[in-house]
């Protein structure tokens, strides 16, 4: 396990597109970007940050060829997303790890980039954090967001048991310690079977979606289930599954903490749900790869150390 070195004032940040475009122009990230920059920071923009390719944000190469820049650029000290979307599947294959390993910093992206994350753990053991990104959430941060977000990059000190404004939910009890997998549910799926998928084994896993009726969820949870992640896992965690209320179908509907505790039950893992993590504008961000351990009939969630040095 590799951390990184934690945030220092007046640091540079520099701010990448790895998945899909902006959306609606360039004016919401400028005006985030502004917003890190009033806090002291320095701004350094991927070549390709504003580049549009239908659904992607550039070619496969651009975006990859961003990444690896900014972590071979030693004036870079923290890389932070523009949004996620879809596209870090595409290249995972094809990035140079090495070069990461060798030039450790802060990484920070959300949903897409949980197949990104789970692959940068996997062949380099840097531990990146799963949250808050500029195009999304710093245009108009959430106190208790924004809180969370800078002391887990800045402070050296252990995270300690989270304290959310969301009530923690005990879903199934028990207790369990282990390294946090983290990240969007359909992504882990995407990318079981591969050898980007996370190390389930003696993890704490938790996840989240947007978007997905519950008969998808259950069907996503079916394939962990399958393919042993579930009972490799020490201990569960839920955070926040929006539903796309929109969407029209003649498939009943079943209340997703159903199918959660379902699967918790079968898996006979402690469960806490309603984690204040997901595609929700109040968002924990998370270090993928940190010791983690929850008792799930005290609703309690702690990390033992920092998730930078």
């Amino acid at each position: 396990m590799i951390k990184p070195k934690a945030l220092r004032k007046k640091a540079t940040i520099g701010i990448i597109s790895p998945a899909s475009p902006l959306r609606g122009g360039t004016e919401r990230l400028d005006k985030a970007i502004r917003y890190l920059e009033q806090l002291g920071y320095n701004i350094i923009p991927g070549k390709h940050l504003y580049a549009n390719n239908a659904y992607l944000a550039g070619t496969d190469d651009e975006r990859k060829s961003d990444i690896e820049s900014m972590f071979a650029n030693p004036n870079v000290d923290a890389i932070i997303c523009s949004r996620g979307g879809y596209g870090t599947m595409r290249y995972l294959h094809q990035l140079n790890y090495r070069l990461i390993k060798q030039n450790p910093k802060i990484f920070v992206g959300f949903s897409d980039t949980t197949a990104l994350q789970s692959a940068i753990y996997r062949k380099t053991g840097l531990i990146t954090f799963s949250g808050a990104m500029v195009g999304v959430d710093m245009i108009d941060f959430h106190p208790e967001s924004e809180e969370f977000f800078w002391r887990v990059l800045t402070s050296k000190r252990k995270i300690g048991t989270i304290q959310q404004s969301l009530p923690l939910t005990t879903i199934h009890k028990g207790t369990a310690t282990g390294h946090l997998v983290c990240g969007n549910l359909a992504m882990l799926t995407a990318i079981a079977g591969t050898p980007f998928q996370p190390n389930y084994k003696n993890a704490i896993l938790l996840c989240e979606d947007i978007g997905e009726e519950s008969y998808r969820i259950d069907r996503m949870l079916s394939q962990l289930e399958l393919q042993g992640a579930l009972h490799q896992s020490a201990g569960l965690l839920f955070g926040q599954f929006t539903e796309d209320e929109n969407r029209k179908t003649s498939t009943p509907k079943r209340p997703i903490t159903d199918v959660l505790t379902e699967y918790a039950q079968r898996s006979d893992r402690a469960a806490i749900g309603n984690v204040m993590y997901g595609h929700t504008r109040k968002k924990l961000t998370l270090p993928f790869g940190v010791q983690c351990s929850i008792n799930a009939g005290k609703k309690n969630i702690t990390f033992p150390e920092s998730g930078v040095e």
